[in-house]
């Protein structure tokens, strides 16, 4: 998990800080990634960016909900062709703070969705 994490750093790096780097503006960073396999055998590729905006009242989910699709598209995927992996779902995740996955943190703003992987394509799964 920590080669996935550097190597994370490195292929995201360009994501973090810059305005344009999502379709809402905001400024992001890639907190950790990681894949795991559910009691189901489901593969799952997690990726988790703190957004610091998000803490602000007039930052909501409608914001940003065009930053989920972008974010799968242009970071999960070439991650997960890099590594060679095969994945089910697909889950991203936006919060205005690090917070420590699993765990819970109830004073975090936080935002998830999830996708599946059809041809390279991210497949929002509130359609399937």
């Amino acid at each position: 998990m920590y080669r996935l994490a550097l190597l994370a750093s490195l292929i995201v790096a360009p994501l973090a800080g810059q305005a344009s780097s999502v379709p809402s503006g905001h400024a992001l960073e890639l907190q950790e990634q990681f894949w795991e396999t559910l009691q189901d055998g489901t593969q799952v590729f997690r990726q988790r960016f703190v957004m610091p905006a998000i803490a602000e009242q007039s930052v909501g989910y409608m914001q940003l909900v065009d930053d989920f699709e972008y974010l799968c598209t242009h970071s999960a995927i070439p991650e997960i062709a890099a590594e060679n992996l095969t994945i089910d779902q697909i889950v991203i995740s936006l919060s205005d703070r690090e917070t420590e996955f699993g765990v819970a943190s109830p004073e975090a703003i936080q935002y998830f969705e999830a996708f599946s992987l059809k041809n390279d394509i991210c497949i929002w799964e509130a359609f399937q």
